[in-house]
């Protein structure tokens, strides 16, 4: 027979752990078997953490003098434009831009998305002489440090982490590897990977597998839905797995991404329903 189990938000003990406490010890004996029959979540994970290693960027501003500028970029989840407009906000409060005859600020770094060849573009643009600059009619933000250079020429964009470039589909390095005179468009070399989690794996510390690492993995649910989003899954027919014969006290689940890394949940509004069959 059956027995259900419901654990929800009131189980959170960490962004990556629930747990369910026995009102005593349960024993359990060799063919008691464990089952998930449903988990309801929000996809509440992020794609850009520090713990990650993919929060940081830089740029080399080449303007009458080279200076290099770091970026953090706070956890949250970010696709493809927000990392555009976040880089352009960085910009502006560091003054790294220009305003066009009509009060247009003018970007000189921008990445974008080029859905035709499944792919990100990063454009960068030269930055234009003091004379160059009067012919455009382009003039310095009310606040700046900085001049134009005697030769156009290009910012650089740092990706200091793999990490952080795989989101955009780039290797690690600085772009362009050398400051030049003329604009320059590189497209990302590999399929980006704007979200780096596509499964969430489940492990229950009632479970002991000697075929799998971590041994307490025993269910793996697809990300079915996008951020912000409900994941929904329910099991007719479980799939149930062998419990590891011993005294417990509480039951304990918790998440991990693919790479089996603990895996941050930022909604905590969950609810899953496990259900335990005696041998």
């Amino acid at each position: 027979m059956a027995t259900t189990l419901i654990l929800n938000s009131n189980n959170k003990v960490t962004p990556s752990k629930y747990e369910y406490v026995f009102p005593s010890n349960v024993k359990f004996d060799k063919g008691d078997k464990l089952g998930l029959q449903s988990i309801s979540m929000y996809n509440s994970i992020f794609n850009i953490e520090a713990q990650r290693g993919n929060n940081r960027l830089s740029i080399i501003w080449n303007a009458d003098t080279s200076v290099q500028y770091d970026i953090l970029i706070p956890d949250g989840f970010y696709d493809v434009t927000a990392l555009k407009y976040y880089i352009f906000n960085f910009m502006v409060l560091n003054n790294l831009y220009l305003v066009d005859a009509n009060g247009n600020n003018i970007y000189f770094i921008e990445i974008v998305t080029k859905p035709a060849e499944y792919a990100v573009q990063l454009n960068v643009y030269a930055l234009p002489t003091a004379a160059e600059m009067t012919t455009l009619e382009l003039s310095y933000p009310t606040v700046h440090l900085w001049s134009a250079p005697t030769t156009a020429t290009t910012p650089q964009l740092i990706i200091p982490s793999q990490s952080f470039g795989n989101l955009i589909g780039f290797n690690l390095g600085t772009f362009p590897a050398t400051p030049i005179a003329e604009n320059i468009q590189l497209i990302s070399i590999k399929t980006p990977q704007i979200s780096p989690v596509n499964c969430i794996l489940l492990g229950c510390n009632l479970i002991s597998s000697m075929y799998s690492n971590p041994s307490n993995l025993f269910y793996s649910v697809p990300i079915k839905a996008g951020f912000g989003n409900m994941i929904s899954e329910t099991n007719t027919s479980l799939i149930y797995n062998q419990i590891a014969s011993g005294n417990y006290g509480k039951i304990v689940i918790e998440f991990y991404d693919q790479g089996f890394n603990s895996l941050r949940l930022h909604d905590e509004e969950i609810t899953i329903v496990l259900s335990i069959l005696k041998g």
